[in-house]
């Protein structure tokens, strides 16, 4: 992958790879308490976990659903709600890079969670 094909995570570039893989209405999330629709979207997310200190720790996680507000990801282990983690999204496309807060997590009790994660965004009007 080109580096050029790798880009800050923005609301408008998300929503620019919503609507380039957007399928009909029926394929969307639409549950009133969301600000916006989600799309089943399975790809694959680097995270980049905090550490005691000032360190970081890699693993990979899978999305669900993405909309522009968030992702949704199951992953291998617990993330604790209100941690602010790196994230990086890959698709044939374009990747993106940024940060994104743990909202929750929930074990399904199968050996993995299942976690939401919304984007943290640089412009406050983001």
């Amino acid at each position: 992958m080109d580096v050029a094909e790798i880009c800050p995570l923005t609301r408008e570039g998300v929503a620019e790879l919503l609507s380039q893989r957007q399928h009909d209405n029926d394929a969307s999330s639409r549950n009133c308490k969301r600000r916006t629709p989600r799309w089943a979207f399975p790809s694959t997310v680097e995270l980049w976990l905090p550490t005691e200190g000032s360190g970081e720790r890699h693993t990979l996680a899978t999305s669900i659903n993405l909309s522009t507000h968030g992702i949704g990801i199951r992953c291998d282990e617990p993330l604790e709600p209100g941690l602010e983690l790196g994230i990086a999204v890959h698709e044939p496309e374009v990747s993106f890079h940024g940060r994104a807060q743990v909202r929750h997590c929930t074990d399904t009790g199968r050996g993995f969670f299942i976690a939401g994660l919304e984007f943290v965004f640089d412009d406050p009007s983001g």
